[in-house]
C-alpha cells in the first residue's frame, strides 16, 4: 500500500504509471532542496518547543551527511521508497534512531514540495545569464 493511499481503494496501474513514471527522477533533482528544506523545518521544530537540542544536533548532523552524499552523487532513492522525503526520514532513522521519525512533523507532502520546488527554482533562475 502507498503512503497516500486510502484504505480499499485501487488505481488502474495506467494512471499510476503517468502519474508517478519519472518522480524519483524528479525527486533526485530536489533531493539537496528537500534536505535544506527539512533542515530549517528542524530549527523551526526546535524553536517552538517540539525538538530537543539533542535531537535537533542529530538531525542536523544526518541531514549535513545526506547532503554531501547528494553533492558528491552517492545518493539514491531505494528501491521500495516512496519519494525524496520518505528516503530522507528513512535514513536520518537509520542511523541516528527514532528522532529521524520528527523531521517531517507539522509538514504535509504538499509543503514539503512547493518549498522544494520553489528553492529548485530560485537556483535554477541564480544561473541564468542576466542582461542589463
Amino acid at each position: 500500500m502507498k503512503l497516500w493511499q486510502k484504505k480499499g481503494s485501487t488505481t488502474s496501474s495506467l494512471v499510476e504509471q503517468f502519474t508517478v513514471g519519472r518522480d524519483k527522477e524528479f525527486d533526485i533533482e530536489l533531493a539537496k532542496y528537500d534536505v535544506i528544506g527539512s533542515m530549517a523545518h528542524c530549527r523551526m521544530l526546535h524553536k517552538v518547543g517540539l525538538l530537543k537540542k539533542q535531537e535537533l544536533t542529530l538531525i542536523l548532523k544526518a541531514l549535513q551527511e545526506i547532503k554531501l552524499e547528494i553533492e558528491n552523487k552517492k545518493f539514491k532513492i531505494e528501491k521500495g521508497i516512496e519519494d525524496i522525503h520518505s528516503q530522507v526520514e528513512k535514513l536520518v532513522t537509520e542511523r541516528y534512531g527514532e528522532v529521524g521519525k520528527k523531521i517531517h512533523t507539522g509538514r504535509s507532502r504538499n509543503d514539503q514540495i512547493a518549498l522544494d520546488s520553489k528553492l529548485y527554482y530560485r537556483d535554477q533562475l541564480d544561473m541564468v545569464p542576466h542582461s542589463h
